[in-house]
């Protein structure tokens, strides 16, 4: 599960990294226009247009009742977070960032870019010229900060309400989908364990109690048990070469064995081409101990690898 909110500049590509997170996360980007859409039920084409101009007209109350059209908002989007626990989230916009402040493992991100960058991207869209652009911006970034201000009293810009500000001047709407993605992923599985793995199911390697020898096998250990998948830790050592006296000279101990599975994973945060040690040791276990099951697993394929396991393992 990911509950992601963006705000963004205009021209910044927040629009485009929010749909890209969609594709990715296989979920629908919840924008200001979703949300007159789907949250008030048949709006007449005069309220639409206030709403969509005025966030003043946010604060009138809903027909006769003393709900506001504010109110809805962010009962609803609160309600879309508390409703997504198996499934992923994404909020565009309309002050998510504070209608779900302090809700777990939410994530806030902030989309900025420079004035020229932004002034470009707004003309080559529009066709229009950088006067026009510029001008456009201002009143596009007036509007956003009267919103926010006027329905919840706080400043779009201060950074003290984001998790992560991205500046997409050097950045690739891919690389901020990824670096967006990565973010949720360790929110949520902190949110998860702070909630005590309700959902994990009853296994319980009690993992405070290993020692292991860094963060990301912490890290990875925590992975499997959110996905109530078994595991040992460095339960076996292979040898692997020996001298001519037959002491062992080189020798192996995957740090994990997954017994559902009887596969042994040695975990790596270096580049594919620097280990190759590793590598020749991996090698020389198939060679020597014939049906062994072993692999290597990079940091960066933690999260799809135990996911295929979850779905391979029932």
């Amino acid at each position: 599960m990911a509950i992601i909110t963006i705000s963004r500049q205009n021209g910044s590509l927040g629009d485009e990294i929010a749909n890209g997170l969609a594709i990715r996360l296989e979920t629908q980007v919840i924008s200001r226009q979703y949300a007159l859409d789907n949250f008030y039920g048949n709006l007449k084409d005069g309220t639409v247009a206030r709403l969509n101009e005025s966030a003043k007209f946010f604060t009138n109350p809903i027909g006769k009742s003393d709900r506001t059209y504010a109110d809805v908002l962010v009962e609803r989007i609160r309600q879309l977070a508390s409703d997504s626990a198996d499934s992923n989230l994404i909020v565009l916009g309309m002050g998510g960032c504070i209608i779900l402040d302090n809700f777990p493992g939410a994530v806030h991100i902030r989309v900025t870019a420079s004035d020229k960058v932004r002034e470009k991207s707004v003309s080559r869209r529009y066709h229009i010229s950088d006067v026009q652009a510029r001008e456009a911006l201002m009143m596009g970034d007036r509007k956003h900060k009267r919103f926010v201000q006027t329905l919840f009293g706080k400043d779009i810009a201060d950074s003290s309400i984001y998790d992560m500000i991205i500046n997409t001047d050097r950045l690739s709407v891919d690389e901020c989908v990824d670096s967006i993605a990565e973010l949720a992923r360790k929110h949520d599985i902190r949110a998860r364990l702070a909630a005590g793995n309700d959902f994990a199911g009853t296994v319980d390697h009690q993992t405070k109690t290993v020692s292991f020898k860094n963060d990301t096998e912490e890290e990875f250990a925590q992975i499997l048990n959110l996905y109530n998948i078994e595991w040992l830790y460095e339960p076996t050592t292979f040898p692997v070469e020996w001298d001519d006296e037959g002491n062992v000279t080189m020798a192996i101990s995957p740090d994990f064995y997954l017994p559902h599975f009887q596969l042994y994973l040695e975990l790596t945060t270096m580049e594919q081409k620097y280990v190759t040690k590793k590598n020749k040791k991996m090698k020389r276990v198939r060679e020597l101990y014939p049906g062994t099951n072993i692999r290597i697993v990079y940091k960066r394929d933690f999260q799809e690898l135990v996911e295929r396991l979850r779905l391979f393992g029932g």
